[in-house]
């Protein structure tokens, strides 16, 4: 897990191409206005979603966790809380994992929980479990997802 502010957006670049890619879709001088919905945020399947929901309490979400993809979770409005627990250290999955969707549940609980302020953001890789979108009010937020070649 990797948690800075947009400022250093650019250190994301060196991991991959792709991750590059979302660097630089995530560097666009329009990002706060985007209207909510589906966005390709590169060529070789990075894609972003901007959302603006209503925040949960914190017993109210599970664990997901991917194989396929990292989340670049972007806070853009609103006081977001995380959990974070390593991956190798749930115990209790929800269902089996899911490949359509690149996602697993578990009901364990995260071992850290950690704010984010707008300006934000938080690199999720397939060790991570986390747990977002919990805090009060309406977050506005985008996830940008970034394959991976070793999946």
């Amino acid at each position: 897990m990797m948690l800075d502010t947009l400022d250093h957006l650019a250190q994301l670049a060196s991991f991959s191409t792709a991750f590059a890619e979302a660097a630089a879709w995530l560097g666009r001088p329009d990002l706060a206005e985007l209207a909510p919905g589906r966005y390709e945020a590169g060529a070789g399947g990075v894609h972003a979603t901007v959302a603006c929901v209503p925040a949960r309490h914190a017993d109210q979400g599970q664990l997901e966790a991917h194989r396929r993809f990292a989340d670049i979770q972007v806070l853009l409005e609103g006081r977001e809380t995380m959990g974070w627990r390593p991956l190798a250290d749930c115990a209790q999955p929800v269902a089996g994992y899911d490949a359509e969707t690149d996602l697993q549940f578990f009901a364990d609980a995260p071992q850290v929980w950690f704010g984010l302020r707008p300006g934000q953001f938080a690199v999720f890789l397939p060790g991570d479990a986390h747990l977002p979108l919990v805090g009060e009010g309406i977050l506005r937020k985008i996830v940008v997802k970034v394959p991976l070649d070793a999946a």
